[in-house]
């Protein structure tokens, strides 16, 4: 059992999952700015379900009730040679050209993901950017 035993301790597990710093990540999952997801824990260990339905729409391999409970593992159990589709529901390949279009799919949705870490990242130097540049621009006007 992967239990870990405060709010606080299982977002940052869920952070360090995501790869973004803190402030990308809240962005990702709908916040303003990160102080908002350390926010809710605030005087309660405990977190709440709209926290967890922010993670779970952007990461659905996320198991939701480990999110609010710390109890289970941190992502769901699912087989490697299934592909899930939320219109379709699951998939199991039948034969082996499915298993290599499956296999493919697994790849192919990495590499997306990959590259969303990176535009995340980008977007993040952009922001700091532009708010270096907005601090700039006022000293010199003062």
């Amino acid at each position: 059992m992967d239990e870990i035993d405060t709010g606080i301790e299982r977002i940052k597990k869920i952070i360090e999952y995501s790869g973004l710093k803190i402030n990308s990540f809240a962005l990702k999952i709908g916040y303003k700015r990160g102080q908002s997801i350390y926010d809710l824990l605030a005087g309660d260990p405990k977190i709440n379900a709209k926290f967890a339905v922010k993670v779970v729409k952007t990461y659905p391999e996320i198991n939701f009730d480990w999110i609010l409970t710390g109890e289970g593992s941190m992502l769901k159990d699912k087989p490697d040679n299934v592909v899930v589709n939320e219109q379709l529901g699951p998939y199991e390949p039948k034969n082996e050209n499915d298993m290599m279009l499956s296999e493919e799919i697994k790849f192919l949705k990495k590499q997306l993901e990959e590259k969303d870490k990176q535009i995340s990242k980008l977007l993040n130097l952009l922001s700091l950017s532009n708010s270096e540049f907005e601090e700039d621009n006022k000293e010199e006007v003062a």
